[in-house]
């Protein structure tokens, strides 16, 4: 990978890869690209909705106090 940012965003699928190799439950061939795809798809997914929800979460608390 020579671009930081397809690096970081593709990280969190790596690291679940590589718990899976050392477990030794990992995927080869199009397993392991769906297993990175699908982790970072998620951990991205997950992030984004929290951060969000915390922020209309923070909108509502400061509207509610005038």
């Amino acid at each position: 990978m020579d671009s930081i940012p397809a690096l970081v965003v593709i990280a969190p699928g790596y690291f679940v890869q590589a718990w899976l190799f050392v477990t030794h439950r990992a995927l080869g061939g199009l397993g392991h690209d769906l297993t990175i795809i699908g982790a970072s798809a998620t951990v991205w997914t997950l992030l984004f909705v929290g951060v969000l929800l915390g922020g209309w979460r923070l909108l509502r608390r400061v509207s509610r106090r005038d």
